[in-house]
């Protein structure tokens, strides 16, 4: 089921409204992105906690507006500009704090090297899922091909909020979600209209990434806790949801097939 089949969602007024909400979402994201950008430059105290919200915050305008997007009736275009945006929102933004913050561990040429190539992986990671993702993929798919690059700048929102994260751990981590990037491992879209199933993951994981983003990280650092929940989801996005993917292509598969012997 698409949302092309919901009458509901058909009327003008509609589709106008979403893409109206989702183009707004969109500039919102990077305006936030060149905005923590910048910020990161005049190395404020706590940045850390700022450019984990500012994450959270372009995520769940990532997901929103590409929602919003499909039911107004997206166009390739769109899907393009949208890749565009992530390879700033969810690429350079994150891959120069991994550079400024590994780099800073200790002030030695060797942490400066260290932070450069961090940056730079993840960076490059992020920008060949994403051509990938706007060559291969069409406007619908149940899966995507390696780890979104939404789900990977969170993972770095996390590391960067837990108390006591050193460097090395940040490095390590980069490269083992960069390697899930490239990767060709399949993961749930959730493109369509949602499943039961579906609604419960979206729902959670939207409620633990907004209260992320909301919670104030002093005087008791409260956004530890939805940090340990995203964590928690992120692990169990990367072990058990390819097999779910797996059984969404063979539905749509055996659905297509249907099609063609009516």
């Amino acid at each position: 089921m698409d949302w092309q089949d919901i009458s509901f969602l058909q009327k003008r007024w509609i589709k106008i409204s979403s893409l109206i909400v989702a183009n707004l979402m969109t500039f919102g994201s990077i305006a936030l992105s060149i905005t923590g950008i910048v910020l990161i430059f005049f190395d404020l105290t706590n940045f850390n906690f700022w450019f984990a919200k500012i994450m959270a915050v372009c995520s769940i305008f990532d997901f929103a507006d590409g929602k919003l997007a499909r039911i107004g009736g997206s166009k390739k275009l769109a899907v393009d500009i949208d890749a565009m945006v992530d390879s700033v929102s969810f690429g350079i933004f994150p891959a120069i704090y991994l550079g400024y913050i590994v780099s800073q561990w200790q002030i030695e040429i060797w942490n400066i090297v260290a932070g450069v190539i961090t940056g730079l992986v993840y960076l490059a990671a992020v920008w060949f899922r994403l051509f990938r993702f706007i060559r291969r993929d069409p406007l619908y798919t149940p899966y995507f091909t390696g780890l979104p690059s939404p789900f990977a700048g969170m993972v770095i929102a996390c590391l960067v909020v837990f108390p006591y994260t050193h460097a090395w751990v940040i490095i390590v981590s980069t490269f083992i979600i960069a390697g899930f990037m490239i990767s060709k491992i399949p993961f749930p879209s959730f493109k369509g209209v949602p499943t039961l199933f579906d609604w419960f993951w979206i729902s959670t994981t939207t409620l633990s990434v907004f209260l992320f983003a909301v919670l104030p990280f002093s005087p008791n650092n409260l956004m530890v806790y939805p940090a340990y929940a995203i964590a928690t989801l992120m692990v169990i996005y990367l072990t058990i949801s390819p097999g779910y993917a797996m059984k969404l292509e063979k539905k749509l598969d055996i659905s297509r097939k249907n099609e063609k012997d009516e």
